[in-house]
């Protein structure tokens, strides 16, 4: 009885919905420096951050968080590398370095994920490197298991560590991170868009060792790369860029902008939450604050507050009256612009006030989303070798993919409340007449 106790103390099981049971061994010095990272205090804070920002307005299921996603990444990175040692044995001794940085690679974001990233227009990456590198409890273990760990790591999320195959398995076209996500955003969503092929993939992947990149051996493993690079493309245009999404990235957005400006006449803001809006520097503990629980609690204080504005966009937050949203597909900017100027002019004699009830959002659904080759970088390109042993970009081997990449996918909404749809709907179609 007391050696079947230890054996279970030994071993830990993480159940997840995508990759089932995820078994790590405290034996293992690998698998227990993993465990030992997911019991630091700001690895359990992104259990607070919602992976999918605010779709969870859009799609019921969307409530995952960064926590389960960053295990997820850790246990496709662990499958790549028990593949990889079979034909690299040298991988071996980079195995506990991957695996951590796959874990801790999202430990930096912030409030909903890459929502409030792009309205305040700062890099989750940063923070996770300044994170890695602070005195924090992930420092503490990583400098534990080995002292360089926490400035190799941080190399690899900046994409300066040697060699460079390491920080594609963690940061690519094809890793270890957008491998996760398709598959979860997917089955969080309740959609089939994000669905390839992982093991196949997985087993295709080779390492360059001249070049220092990985590459995809094989036409099989090409084919499975185009139906993951159509996955990808497909949750972006069915789950990512949703109007629904669109309207309450744009609702959030009004949120910060009226609370910025009201500044010290808010009816409450914590200090953490003043200095990040305000775009103060902020030391790593104070950005440790900063969660989903800790920003949606600031909302819910807004919508009592003695400002018009802040209190009916909070209220509209809290209670799923997202704005709607137009698409304007296809048209130029100085039009979108136009139509824009007269919903303003709409909404404001509703007695809205068009700075906080008008906006324009741009799916900004371009080929980079999924993949886009470049020559200046190639080590963003996806290289492929065919069977006849000749390695090339895969846009140049594949048509379909070719097309993908040469697309023009850039879209505009216009953004505004539920109460002018009417009229606005009518001022749209007078355009087309």
């Amino acid at each position: 009885m007391v050696l079947k106790t230890l054996v279970n103390a030994r071993k830990r099981s993480y159940l997840d919905p995508v990759h089932k049971d995820i078994m790590m061994d405290r034996q293992n010095p690998s698998d227990k420096l993993i465990i030992d990272l997911i019991d630091t205090a700001e690895f359990q804070r992104l259990r607070r951050i919602h992976q999918l920002g605010v779709s969870y307005f859009t799609y019921q299921g969307a409530e995952g968080s960064r926590f389960t996603h960053s295990v997820g990444v850790m246990c496709i990175a662990r499958q790549l590398i028990d593949i990889l040692v079979d034909k690299y044995p040298f991988v071996e001794n980079d195995r506990s370095l991957i695996m951590a940085t796959a874990l801790l690679h999202d430990l930096g974001h912030g409030p909903y994920s890459h929502v409030t990233e792009k309205i305040l227009n700062y890099d989750h990456e940063h923070w996770s490197c300044r994170i890695i590198e602070g005195d924090t409890e992930v420092n503490q273990v990583l400098r534990a298991y080995d002292k360089d760990f926490p400035t190799q790591m941080a190399n690899v999320l900046r994409k300066t560590h040697k060699p460079k195959y390491i920080t594609d398995l963690v940061s690519s076209q094809l890793d270890c991170d957008r491998f996760d996500y398709l598959l979860r955003d997917s089955y969080l969503t309740g959609t089939a868009y994000g669905l390839f092929a992982l093991h196949r993939i997985l087993s295709s992947l080779e390492i360059d060792s001249q070049e220092d990149r990985i590459i995809v051996a094989s036409e099989k493993g090409q084919t499975a790369v185009e139906d993951y690079l159509f996955a990808r493309y497909s949750m972006y245009q069915q789950v990512y860029y949703h109007r629904k999404n669109l309207a309450a990235r744009a609702l959030l957005a009004r949120i910060i902008k009226r609370a910025r400006l009201l500044g010290p006449e808010l009816c409450f803001i914590d200090n953490q939450t003043r200095a990040w809006l305000s775009g103060a520097k902020l030391s790593v503990s104070d950005y440790l604050v900063l969660d989903d629980v800790q920003m949606t609690y600031h909302i819910k204080r807004w919508s009592e507050d003695k400002d018009p504005v802040l209190k009916d966009l909070a209220q509209r937050f809290l209670n799923r009256k997202l704005f709607n949203a137009a698409k304007l597909p296809h048209l130029p900017l100085d039009e979108v612009q136009e139509i824009k100027t007269k919903a303003r002019s709409i909404v404001q004699a509703m007695g809205f006030d068009p700075d906080y009830y008008v906006a324009i959002e741009t799916t900004g659904l371009r080929p980079y989303d999924f993949y886009r080759p470049e020559a200046n970088h190639p080590q963003t390109n996806i290289m492929v070798r065919n069977d006849d042993g000749e390695v090339k970009e895969l846009s140049t081997l594949s048509p379909t993919i070719e097309a993908l990449v040469k697309g023009s996918f850039d879209t505009y909404w216009l953004v505004f409340p539920g109460e002018a749809k009417d009229k606005i709907t009518e001022m749209l179609q007078s355009r087309k007449r």
